[in-house]
């Protein structure tokens, strides 16, 4: 281990940008699930608990999954600018 303190800062800018990415993805993902149950014949109590759960339960902890990986690429992209700045 190194006893150098500092960021690769091409390497943060990339972890960013994949993260925003990533980000992205799952919220198209789950956009596409969202459509595709709703567009699923299934009646029942099953398909009613399967839809709750899904709007109440798994869209919400997704959505929390972008929102927590949108707020760490921030976080990371300030850290990098930050730490270009000091290397300058």
């Amino acid at each position: 281990m190194s006893n150098v303190l500092g960021m690769d800062i091409t390497a943060a800018r990339d972890l960013v940008r994949i993260m925003n990415v990533d980000a992205d993805s799952i919220t198209q993902i789950t956009s596409r699930l969202t459509q595709q149950l709703q567009s699923t014949p299934w009646y029942g109590p099953d398909a009613q608990r399967f839809t709750s759960d899904w709007s109440g339960q798994y869209v919400p902890a997704l959505q929390r999954v972008v929102e927590a990986l949108q707020a760490n690429a921030a976080a990371l992209a300030q850290q990098a600018d930050d730490q270009e700045t000091a290397s300058s």
